[in-house]
């Protein structure tokens, strides 16, 4: 594998929706009522979201194909309330919000156009999307408060990013995709 396939193998297209401050620390707060085995660990704050879509990044001309078909996506305002919490099989432990018809539909919403793109496939089922916020990693054993307090989450806008992973994991803002009043 040349060194610019490498490059891309570490980085993927990610759509999603990233709470503010306030939602970043609300969450953080939750965190700390529950009790972590050693060995875990939190993303960064500004790192934490919810994945609507995730494309993988094969360069320049995926992106702007992407970044044009996200422009017609209706941007609807959102109320989200992030009401439970728990920890996967794959030792991750997330946040979740209650069911939300317009989160879907705008879920929906963005799968089509990336379907139209011809970026996934079109049989490609949504049905076995399950919105969350990983909230930590490395997990196993990790023991939740009985109940999480619902966390309010207005959502203004969601973003397209490029996820570098590797030894240097960031995300890189490609661009903002405000909600139309």
């Amino acid at each position: 594998m040349d060194e610019r396939t490498q490059a891309l193998a570490a980085r993927a297209l990610v759509i999603g929706l990233f709470p503010d401050a306030a939602v970043q620390a609300a969450i953080k707060a939750h965190c700390a009522e529950w009790w972590w085995p050693r060995g875990h660990y939190f993303p960064p704050g500004h790192r934490l979201h919810l994945t609507l879509h995730r494309v993988e990044d094969r360069g320049h001309a995926i992106e702007e194909l992407l970044r044009h078909a996200l422009a017609e996506v209706p941007m609807r305002p959102l109320e989200l309330t992030l009401d439970s919490s728990c920890t996967w099989r794959n030792d991750i432990s997330v946040v979740q919000p209650a069911e939300h018809e317009g989160l879907r539909a705008l879920h929906d919403d963005i799968v089509r156009a990336v379907r139209n793109t011809g970026l996934a496939r079109p049989a490609a089922s949504t049905a076995g999307w399950t919105p969350h916020i990983t909230i930590a990693r490395q997990t196993e054993r990790a023991a939740r408060p009985p109940c999480l307090p619902p966390i309010r989450w207005r959502v203004r806008e969601f973003r397209l990013i490029r996820s570098h992973r590797g030894n240097f994991f960031y995300h890189e803002l490609l661009a903002r995709y405000p909600m139309q009043r």
